[in-house]
């Protein structure tokens, strides 16, 4: 496991610009699932927009998880708890 934190604010720029691919920064499995999903519904109008709002929801979430599982594995509080 990477011990190094990810940055949220790159997470979001990288999914509001590039939607589903932004996701790979923080999590290869959920872009590739976004992908295929966004293709599979590429026929109509709101799947690819679902999609891109759902990537960046899911980029900010891992992202938080990451950043959450490294702070316990180096015995750090988090931010948030305070």
């Amino acid at each position: 496991m990477n011990l190094r934190q990810k940055s949220r604010t790159t997470s979001a720029i990288l999914t509001l610009l590039f939607g589903p691919l932004g996701v790979f920064y923080s999590s290869a499995a959920g872009a590739i699932v976004l992908i295929l999903v966004a293709i599979a519904s590429a026929g109509t109008i709101i799947g690819p927009i679902l999609c891109w709002l759902a990537a960046i929801i899911w980029g900010d979430h891992t992202v938080r998880r990451h950043n959450e599982s490294v702070d316990r594995l180096l015995n750090r509080s988090s931010d948030d708890d305070a």
